[in-house]
């Protein structure tokens, strides 16, 4: 027996917006194939993303994650359980849907069976997962998480669900063309203080709608190398004046 466990993004509409599209179709269709093909599993949406944990058969579970790969309502698929597994966490054959995918003590003792998997994330990766599973992140750290990282906007929130359109639409200026370094955008001081730009930021990954990147490396400043100036030559006119002078 399998069982897989990823998350994605959903698929921004015409508006820039990460919206669930045909989620009711999917527990639709879980729900009436699951039992034939022997999966069990637990269904998550919050913020723009997908967790979801299948477990059955491998070859029916490695079919099935075919088809997830193939369904244009996910995309940034990450699968970060893959494993063998001699019991299931869910014995109900129905999807079961969560808003916070560690309610209940099912998914806890899903978390405690495959914690030494979920202790080897990264920061960026369980920051990634924050929104469904507590895994000890340290908020300091994930808070810094952008530090050094350039910015750029794949499309628009929606300026009307915002309560200060106007400094998320100059945000959305700065960021639109290309990359921009969070830290200029901290410097700046236009857009808040370093908590108030860290948490619209984080609000604009979690919709879906912004990459993160390291500097390349010719954007990393260097130290500047001392260079050598050289020496002017004695001017014939000032050499003449000292000479009149008797300075020379």
């Amino acid at each position: 027996m399998k069982c897989i466990a990823y998350v994605s993004r959903t698929t921004a509409n015409e508006r820039g917006i990460n919206l669930p599209a045909g989620l009711s179709n999917i527990v639709q269709i879980s729900r009436k194939r699951n039992p034939a093909a022997q999966i069990s599993g637990v269904l998550s949406y919050r913020r723009g993303q997908y967790v979801q944990v299948l477990e059955g058969p491998a070859i029916e579970i490695d079919n099935l994650m075919k088809k997830v790969l193939a369904d244009p309502r996910h995309n940034d698929i990450w699968v970060f359980v893959d494993e063998k597994v001699i019991e299931r966490s869910f014995d109900n054959w129905r999807v079961s849907i969560f808003d916070f995918i560690d309610q209940g003590p099912i998914f806890k003792t899903f978390i405690e069976d495959h914690q030494q998997t979920l202790d080897a994330f990264t920061f960026e990766q369980k920051a990634r997962l924050q929104d469904f599973i507590n895994l000890g992140n340290n908020n300091a750290v994930a808070t810094h998480y952008y530090d050094g990282k350039y910015l750029k906007l794949l499309a628009w929130p929606d300026l009307n669900r915002t309560s200060q359109p106007q400094l998320i639409m100059n945000l959305c200026v700065k960021l639109t063309k290309n990359p921009y370094p969070f830290d200029s955008l901290v410097a700046s001081d236009e857009f808040g203080t370093y908590d108030q730009v860290t948490d619209i930021i984080k609000d604009f990954e979690s919709l879906g709608i912004l990459t993160v990147t390291e500097p390349a490396p010719s954007a990393v400043s260097e130290p500047a190398k001392p260079q050598d100036i050289p020496a002017k030559k004695p001017s014939r006119f000032y050499g003449a004046i000292k000479r009149f002078l008797g300075m020379g």
